[in-house]
This record gives C-alpha cells, sequence and structure tokens, in this order.
C-alpha cells in the first residue's frame, strides 16, 4: 500500500473541469455591462467559499457526505464496498467521500474501472493534505456538475452557474429549500426537478425531503426549517431554453454565428474557451421594436413575418433587430435569415449610379406609363424592335415630366428603368455592391434585365439596412458589427472587429441622393414615416403582388461629442413555414400581403412605414438630430423630356411705380404724379420723369435731332425708315429673363 502510494502522483486537473463556457455581454453600459446569456458549458468559478450561502454548504453535506469535516480524504466502508463489487461482478462504484467525488472529477475520467477507483483513493489522500476542507469543498462546489431543471437548457457545471440557471440567483442567496433541490440533485443531475411528473415527480419530494432532514441532522437547520420547507419544493424556472425565449435567443444566435466567423474561434472555443464577449446590442432598442412589431401585427395572419435591423451609422455597430415572436418556439431569424425581394428599395442605388455618371437630379423624365423600354433608356408607348419590355407604375399610371427628386419621390418604375439603363446597369451592381449589398443577392436580381432596377433582386433586411447605412453615412462603408471585442478567460483581447470605414462614394452625390429620398417621406410614398420636428430620409419598397413590403430609412445624426445616426429597415411580407413530414407536408411558400389586417392590400408605405415611425420616435426620444447637408446638384440637368406646357388664366397683379427713367407704356409701369396732378407740373418731378407728357419738354440738354434716349432701344435719329415719324416711336426693351 505503502509503494503503491508513493507511486501515484497528482496530475493536472481535466481540461474539461476547467472549460468554462463563452458569456456575452448587453451593450448598455461601458463598464459592468449586463449580461445577456451564456454559450456552451456553464461553469462560473467562485474564488472563496464565502461566496457560497451556508444553506447550500449544508445542503451538499448533507446530501453526499455527512461527516466531511471529520473524517479522513476516503470512506473505508466504499473501498470495501468497491473491492467487493468489483471482486463479485457488482456496481464498482462504491461510496465516495466528497474529496473523492472532487478528485475523480478533477483528476481522472468517469470509467468505473477498479484500478480508477484506487487511483481516486491514493489521489485523494494527498489532496486532503494539500488543501483544507473549506477548499477541497470550495472545488468540489466549483466542479460538480448540477443538471438543468429542464430539457433544452445548457446545464450548470458549477453551483454558481446552478443558481443561476435553476434559480436566477446566486450561489450566495441560495434559500434553504432552494439549496435542498440542488443538492438533491447532485445525485441524478437534472432528474430532480419540480417540473417533473408522477413517480419522478414523487422521487423529487422525496430526495428533496431527505436532503433537509440531513441538513438539520448536521445542526446546520432548525426543526421549524424543515416542518416549514418539507414537502414544498421550490419554483425553478420553467420555460425550455428559458435564456432563448423571446428575442434573446435570436442575438444569442447571432452572436453565435458570428464568433464563429472570426479567425482562432470555432465551436469548442464558445463552448468550453471561457470567453467573454462585449456586444453593442441594445436591450431597451431590442424591447422597443419587438414592442412595436407586436402592437402593429395584433390583427395580422400568424404567418405574417417581420424583419427590423437597426445600426448606427457612424459605428457601423448593430444595435437590434427584430427577428421573430419566440427564437423558442419559431427559431427562423427573418432579420438575419429570412429573404424576400426588395422592390423599389433599390432605386436610391440607382440614382446614385446615374448621378455618379452625370445626370444630375434636376434632370427631367417622362412618368408616362405604361411604355416599352429598350438597353439604352429609350421608351416607346408601343412595342418596336429593341423595345423588348414593358413597365408601369405601381399606383396607376401618369402622363406627367418630372425630376429625379419627384421621380424618387413616388417612385415612378416608369422613371427608373430607364435611368437605370441610361446609368448602365454595371454601374448600378458596383454602386450598390460597394455600399454593402450582397452580390451574390444582387446577381439574382438578373443585372442587365429591366427588372433589376425594380428590385427583383431578394435579401434579408440586415442586408439591406448595410447599404442605407452607407448612404446615412455620407458614402462611407463601415462592415456591419454586434461584437465590440472578444477576450479569453484571462482577460486577454483576441478580437477586436475593425470599426474604420471606407469612402465608396463621393459625398456630394450621396447629398444629392438624401435630398431625394428626404422627398419620399416630405411629400411621396414614405408620408407615414414623417417624424414630427426632424428631418427623414427613406424609402419604400414594394413587390409585384404585394408580396414583401418593406421600408428603410434614416435622420441625420443627433447633436453631441458621441453622435449617433440609426439606420433602420423594416421588411415584411407572409410566409408559410415547410411541413417537412407528415399528413401536411408541403414546401414553404410566400402569400400575398393583400386583403390582410384590414389593408386591401400593403405597400412599403403603409405598416413597414408606420412600424419604422412609431419605433424609431421612441428609439430617438430624448434626442437631438441636426440636419442634412444641402444637395450638390452633382452632374447635369438632363432634358430627357420636357413639361408640356399648361394653360393658366393670368393672375391680376398690381402695376409697380416706375423708377427714374422708366416710361409707363414700355415699362409697364405706374407713373408717380406730380406734387399737385391737377396743377402745373412739378420741376423736380418733371426732372426724373422727363418723358410723362404732362411735362413737356423738359430734358436738362434738349436735342432736337434726337429725342431718343438710349435706354429705349429705339432708333437712333428721327428719319429712320423703321421708325415712326420724328422719332417718337418706342422700339422693344432688351429682353431679359
Amino acid at each position: 500500500m505503502g509503494v503503491a502510494y508513493s507511486m501515484v502522483t497528482v496530475p493536472k486537473i481535466n481540461a474539461d473541469v476547467q472549460a468554462q463556457g463563452t458569456t456575452i455581454y448587453w451593450g448598455d453600459k461601458t463598464k459592468n455591462p449586463t449580461v445577456m446569456g451564456r454559450l456552451g458549458a456553464t461553469r462560473q468559478m467562485l474564488p472563496s467559499l464565502t461566496k457560497v450561502s451556508q444553506p447550500m454548504q449544508a445542503a451538499a453535506l448533507a446530501a453526499e457526505d455527512r461527516n466531511f469535516y471529520h473524517e479522513a480524504a476516503i470512506s473505508p466502508t466504499g473501498i470495501g464496498r468497491a473491492v467487493y463489487n468489483n471482486l463479485t461482478g457488482g456496481d464498482t462504484q462504491g461510496g465516495s467521500t466528497i474529496t473523492q467525488q472532487y478528485v475523480k472529477n478533477a483528476y481522472l475520467t468517469q470509467n468505473r474501472t477498479f484500478t480508477r477507483k484506487f487511483k481516486e483513493i491514493f489521489i485523494a489522500v494527498k489532496v486532503n493534505k494539500q488543501n483544507s476542507k473549506d477548499q477541497i469543498l470550495l472545488n468540489y462546489l466549483n466542479t460538480i456538475f448540477f443538471g438543468a431543471p429542464v430539457e433544452g437548457n445548457e446545464g450548470a457545471y458549477s453551483v454558481e452557474s446552478a443558481a443561476r440557471i435553476w434559480f436566477g440567483t446566486t450561489a450566495e442567496k441560495l434559500t434553504i429549500p432552494q439549496a435542498a433541490l440542488l443538492g438533491a440533485n447532485i445525485k441524478w443531475p437534472g432528474h430532480y426537478t419540480p417540473l417533473s411528473k408522477g413517480p419522478q415527480l414523487q422521487a423529487t419530494m422525496a430526495r428533496y425531503n431527505w436532503v433537509l432532514q440531513g441538513m438539520r441532522t448536521i445542526g446546520k437547520i432548525s426543526d421549524a426549517d424543515v416542518a416549514r420547507y418539507q414537502n414544498h419544493l421550490p419554483p425553478v424556472h420553467k420555460a425550455k431554453g428559458s435564456g432563448w425565449q423571446g428575442q434573446n435567443g435570436y442575438v444569442l444566435e447571432r452572436v453565435r454565428q458570428a464568433l464563429l466567423s472570426m479567425k482562432g474561434i470555432d465551436q469548442t472555443k464558445i463552448m468550453t474557451g471561457g470567453l467573454k464577449v462585449y456586444t453593442s446590442w441594445d436591450p431597451d432598442l431590442q424591447q422597443k421594436a419587438a414592442a412595436v412589431v407586436k402592437q402593429r401585427l395584433r390583427s395580422m395572419p400568424s404567418d405574417t413575418r417581420v424583419g427590423v435591423v437597426t445600426i448606427d451609422a457612424k459605428t457601423g455597430e448593430v444595435k437590434a433587430a427584430y427577428g421573430g415572436k419566440d427564437f423558442t418556439k419559431r427559431s427562423v431569424d427573418d432579420a438575419y435569415f429570412s429573404t424576400a425581394q426588395i422592390g423599389s428599395s433599390i432605386k436610391p442605388f440607382v440614382l446614385t449610379a446615374a448621378v455618379k455618371e452625370g445626370i444630375g437630379i434636376k434632370s427631367m423624365m417622362s412618368a408616362k406609363g405604361p411604355v416599352w423600354v429598350n438597353t439604352s433608356g429609350d421608351t416607346s408607348p408601343v412595342k418596336a424592335p429593341g423595345f423588348t419590355a414593358r413597365f408601369s407604375n405601381d399606383e396607376g399610371d401618369t402622363d406627367k415630366v418630372v425630376s429625379l427628386v419627384d421621380a424618387t419621390a413616388e417612385s415612378y418604375n416608369t422613371v427608373y428603368v430607364p435611368l437605370g439603363f441610361k446609368a448602365k446597369w454595371q454601374n448600378v451592381l458596383k454602386v450598390a455592391e460597394d455600399a454593402g449589398l450582397p452580390r451574390p443577392a444582387l446577381l439574382r436580381g438578373h443585372p442587365g434585365e429591366g427588372g433589376f432596377f425594380l428590385g427583383q433582386s431578394d435579401m434579408r433586411p440586415l442586408d439591406l439596412a448595410t447599404g442605407y447605412t452607407t448612404l446615412a453615412n455620407d458614402g462611407k462603408f463601415i462592415v456591419p458589427h454586434s461584437i465590440r471585442r472578444v477576450e479569453d478567460s484571462q482577460h486577454k483581447t483576441i478580437v477586436e472587429p475593425p470599426t474604420s470605414g471606407k469612402q465608396v462614394i463621393d459625398s456630394d452625390i450621396i447629398h444629392d441622393v438624401q435630398y431625394a429620398m428626404q422627398a419620399v417621406v416630405q411629400k411621396g410614398t414614405g408620408k407615414n414615416a414623417q417624424l414630427t420636428g426632424r428631418e427623414v430620409a427613406g424609402k419604400t419598397g414594394t413587390t409585384n403582388d404585394n408580396y414583401s413590403a418593406w421600408f428603410s430609412g434614416f435622420t441625420p445624426p443627433t447633436t453631441g461629442s458621441k453622435p449617433k445616426q440609426y439606420v433602420t429597415t423594416v421588411g415584411m411580407w407572409r410566409y408559410v413555414d415547410k411541413v417537412p413530414k407528415g399528413k401536411h407536408k408541403h414546401g414553404g411558400y410566400f402569400k400575398k400581403l393583400q386583403n390582410v389586417g384590414g389593408y386591401g392590400h400593403i405597400n412599403g408605405g403603409d405598416l413597414p412605414a408606420l412600424i419604422w415611425h412609431d419605433y424609431m420616435t421612441q428609439a430617438l426620444d430624448g434626442m437631438t438630430t441636426g440636419s442634412f447637408p444641402p444637395p450638390a446638384y452633382h452632374g447635369d440637368k438632363q432634358l430627357y423630356a420636357t413639361p408640356s406646357p399648361t394653360a393658366t388664366t393670368p393672375t391680376p397683379s398690381t402695376t409697380p411705380t416706375c423708377k427714374k427713367n422708366q416710361i409707363p407704356d414700355i415699362d409697364h409701369c405706374q407713373p408717380s404724379q406730380p406734387t399737385d396732378p391737377t396743377g402745373p407740373p412739378n420741376p423736380k418731378y418733371c426732372k426724373h420723369h422727363p418723358m410723362d407728357p404732362r411735362c413737356g419738354n423738359q430734358s436738362p440738354t434738349p436735342d432736337p435731332t434726337n429725342t431718343c434716349r438710349n435706354i429705349m432701344g429705339c432708333p437712333s435719329t428721327p428719319t429712320d425708315p423703321g421708325g415712326p415719324p420724328n422719332g417718337q416711336g418706342r422700339a422693344a426693351r432688351p429682353f431679359r429673363e
């Protein structure tokens, strides 16, 4: 025995015992941020036994080793049972002290073998000599597995984690009944829970009561405590994967996916690396977005889907996103995963390309429809060679000739298809891609076809919000991100996403586009997005047959030393999820946004714009936003069409009083009167108005051979055959615009 004892050394602690999951924090505070949730093994190590409540310490002893403080490291009875069972083929587990259990978890495998059992004994003796009882108990509670109250939770690998997962508290605050239930659960992790039913619930109650009695036996609680708490199980978190309920699950999964995309981080690192992830997610904006969507969808069919994404254009940080009602009920994220055609939401990028090509926003084009269009951007009322596609406007056709600002405000398709061809589809594709719209999605929209300029591409709300963030940020693209930094288990920063941007489009061009987008909200299809006292730029998007509807918009940055500029995209569609098997098996499919929720049909300017309005009203509450830069009027005013003159009824106007040297008949002015119109002419008046017939010849330098004055533009001599006799005629004055 002595030789064997001396040959066994205390090995290194198992890596999986030291493994800790990833802790994720909200972006609501710079210091002491709030924990959003955890991924992977939930093991939170406590530094001192004083961080564990006295009831919890007592419950662990009562459940597993009531003589812990008064015995050696090993149980002779347990050793004897292990030897006997090994020889007879019975259970090799035997009885174990807390020290032995800690050694088994921390240093050895869980294999039930005779050899492992005796290694456990020898190492336990050495550990007992090297550590105090308090330290061993702390180590035990820091490494024991407590399971989870319900299937679907990640489970707790320490008493601190168990306190949070089971009861939403800390180990330091565990009460007598809570501690007794956790103590009971050590024997069979996750089995002894008040949420169980039938015989399992009876077993839970029996084990719980037994631990309470044990706590009384070792003198840690009173008879009154036992009487008060026995047969009354404490409540635990009831929801499956409670940390993933509602919006939380969507955010946690987004963070997990973002981590997996980072160099040096894989699933194992997430599950066991003890990472600390500091994010940009704003819990207040999350709550506001969810509340607004819920309110607006209260009368809509259950298959109505809404995706909302908010990005701070100044930092590129994603602040909030609504992906669905409850992740635990439907894990499809409609903000980050689902796609739908974006419709006219693409038009600001078409306009950007056009302005970049020198087609200014004052340019005039015909909005008449329906029209046939060729690839040069020419239109024809009838089909002709080269005119292969016919387009009309969503809200009825018109004969108007409009500027590109008004065409944007009213979202005229019959302007934007020719405009896209004139700007060249390759340029539109590049501008959209540079702004952040994903190239694969753009290519799915069939560049080169007229429909590309009307939003045939399908995208996620996140994609569209990214592109609009570049438009808001004066043409500077910043990679959207929701992770500010990642620290390892030693608090060393291992990942810090880049936040610097790249100027991809000239700011003067963007200011013109922003000006047109303001018209959308001021007087066009996006009027429902108007915010009292704030400037808003945005664009609606509606697809054929109303299969999807969008509104994306932004205000100028807030004032102050750290300006914010929220860019928010709201996408909406109806989608029936696929049923992969069973009697009602079918693939997923879209449904029209028609005759639902009291709407004959839903356009981007309807519910999406209203959701945007309600949400951003709350999001910007208490903040002051500035003004957009004025338009630069980049490019030329192209007259691709000219307005037809319209007959107007002249409005009577007051005839102005003649100024010095003006002639009433020629200058269409009212002669000022002499001081006394009935008396002799006033010399001073006539000096200033020498041509007034009432004044006679009052010229200070009369010239009988030349009575014309230079300002009159009449012949210089009275004998000019083109003039009236004696030079008294009046020719037309020089033209002034």
